[in-house]
């Protein structure tokens, strides 16, 4: 009798032990592949978020955000406080429903106001103005810019509702062409920020290289709702001096034009603050 019949158990336990020595080895060269890919995986990653923090650098002014916030919070104030003091005490009040149509008018330029400018400056810079989490950040920014897209469609609705009750033309001013222009690329604007950054989402690299043109197109858009804004009171108050017997100097006039001047100081220090360096925010976070 041979050796190995002899020793049958010999045979299996040896056979038993390479097969264990190659299962390690195949175990060990997975986890080192597994590693591997990792750290490849999050190599990619924080080089993602080198090259995001470079072009938010190289777009900013290098200085604090942080003062440029504060007085747009001021400015933001007053401004509501002095559109709402022309609308409610020199023009009478606000209605929606009011034979007075005027009433129904002055919705508009307080709805734009605190909608567009307001709510929608504070939106931008709640990246610079909060040191919370990127993600909270982001739902915050999503809110405030909903609110003011809303509140901007029902301004817009209140001066079609004037001119159509009272007999007076539509969109034939250049105020209300750039209007209409600046809530459709707001619109836009939302939607796709929605998409790219918050659902279903983008990649981590898509959503890296759509930040400067979100930024530069928000920072667009809301300059021309400022200009559109400026064209308003202008329009207004022309059309209130040569048909409703205000004084080129008197209260009234110069609380619009002061109120003006707010609003574009007020988006004047939004921009800063959007191009400034922010506080406190998470390393390498997507938008």
């Amino acid at each position: 009798m041979c050796q190995m019949c002899a020793y049958p158990n010999l045979k299996i336990e040896r056979s038993y032990s390479c097969f264990r020595r190659t299962q390690k080895r195949h175990e060990a060269k997975t986890k080192l592949l597994q590693t591997s890919n990792e750290n490849k995986l999050r190599g990619e990653h924080l080089e993602i978020g080198r090259q995001k923090e470079k072009t938010l650098k190289k777009m900013g002014l290098g200085v604090p955000a942080l003062p440029f916030t504060f007085v747009a919070h001021l400015l933001a104030v007053a401004a509501i406080v002095m559109v709402l003091l022309w609308n409610i005490h020199f023009r009478g009040g606000l209605a929606w429903e009011a034979t007075n149509k005027n009433l129904i008018f002055n919705i508009h330029p307080v709805l734009m106001l605190i909608g567009l400018i307001i709510m929608g400056g504070e939106a931008i810079i709640t990246y610079k103005a909060l040191p919370l989490k990127k993600e909270i950040k982001k739902l915050i920014h999503l809110i405030l810019h909903a609110i003011a897209l809303v509140l901007g469609i029902v301004g817009i609705c209140a001066a079609f509702k004037n001119h159509n009750e009272s007999g007076i033309a539509n969109m034939y001013s250049l105020h209300s062409w750039l209007g209409i222009g600046v809530i459709s690329l707001y619109g836009i604007q939302w939607i796709f920020g929605f998409v790219m950054f918050f659902y279903p989402g983008g990649s981590e690299t898509l959503r890296s290289q759509s930040i400067p043109w979100h930024v530069l197109f928000g920072l667009i858009v809301y300059v021309l709702a400022l200009g559109t804004a400026s064209l308003g009171f202008l329009e207004k108050l022309t059309f209130l001096e040569s048909s409703a017997g205000v004084a080129k100097y008197g209260s009234e006039a110069l609380l619009v034009n002061f109120t003006a001047i707010v609003t574009i100081l007020f988006g004047t220090f939004v921009v800063l603050s959007s191009i400034s360096s922010a506080p406190g925010e998470d390393d390498y976070s997507p938008i």
